[in-house]
């Protein structure tokens, strides 16, 4: 079974994120000021590769990215689960 990327606990104050390097952090709704949703274009040598992204930008200036390439089959729950978390305690979420 492959390992979520996103998940949140089981009473919703927490959210766990898994980054592009395999840690695990674990954030209150405290830790973060606004969650950004978009597009995130990844350039390489001769290619460009678009894709959806959530941004979730922590009080400390420091931000965690997931792209739809990361995990193509569970992006979109991540992204629902991510925005009800995010409007539940009140947080910023910029489309």
């Amino acid at each position: 079974m492959k390992t979520r990327l996103v998940t949140c606990d089981r009473d919703w104050t927490s959210l766990t994120v898994i980054d592009k390097h395999g840690k695990p952090h674990v954030l209150s709704y405290n830790d973060i000021a606004k969650v950004k949703l978009g597009y995130f274009t990844e350039k390489k040598l001769f290619s460009k590769k678009t894709s959806e992204k959530i941004e979730i930008v922590l009080k400390n200036n420091s931000s965690i990215l997931l792209t739809k390439i990361m995990d193509w089959d569970l992006f979109d729950q991540y992204k629902r689960e991510v925005i009800k978390f995010a409007n539940d305690y009140k947080i910023e979420v910029v489309i």
